[in-house]
């Protein structure tokens, strides 16, 4: 038992308080940070954004690869779930992209999977990616972020520019924009 009455035992108490209090700010802080959309969520968003985007054929069913590696196994799967039967998928590792990407409209990078922008490029194929930080970069045209603790569109126009791709205003005026 302490005793309050002693300075010292006041002081020591005070100090854990204050230690405990700023672990659990600086620990809930960084945790909110890493959240991302779930994959679900981006697959709902994606197939309602891709109508605003005149170079992907509306009047057939949308062809997307689903680029992912063995981290993003199950990810993969909630992802391709969430799209439903609106688009025709095809999922594929990294090493695959490049012989398969000439077929399809959408290339989808699940999360972490970078460095095959001049791919998508070159073939004039939108990139959308669950990671947030490489719209931000430019390497990813198009991507789904947490603003205010709701999903957020981000676009790249440099990246969307050269991609031979565009979105409608409207989708402009709602999503966050990078150049």
């Amino acid at each position: 038992m302490f005793n309050l009455k002693l300075a010292q035992n006041i002081l020591f108490f005070t100090k854990r308080l204050v230690f405990i209090c700023i672990f659990l700010c600086l620990g809930s802080a960084v945790y909110a940070q890493n959240i991302s959309v779930p994959e679900n969520i981006q697959a709902a968003l994606l197939t309602k954004v891709l109508k605003y985007n005149p170079q992907i054929p509306q009047n057939s069913e949308i062809k997307i690869l689903v680029v992912y590696n063995n981290n993003s196994l199950l990810d993969k799967d909630e992802f391709i779930k969430g799209l439903g039967s609106s688009m025709v998928v095809k999922a594929i590792t990294p090493k695959e992209l490049e012989g398969n990407i000439s077929n399809f409209d959408v290339v989808y990078f699940m999360k972490g999977i970078n460095g095959f922008s001049k791919i998508c490029r070159d073939n004039k194929v939108l990139s959308v990616t669950a990671t947030t930080r490489f719209v931000e970069e430019g390497e990813i045209s198009l991507g789904f972020g947490i603003e205010n603790s709701k999903p957020k569109i981000l676009v790249n126009l440099t990246s969307l520019d050269l991609e031979g791709q565009s979105f409608s205003s409207d989708i402009l005026r709602i999503g966050k924009i990078f150049k």
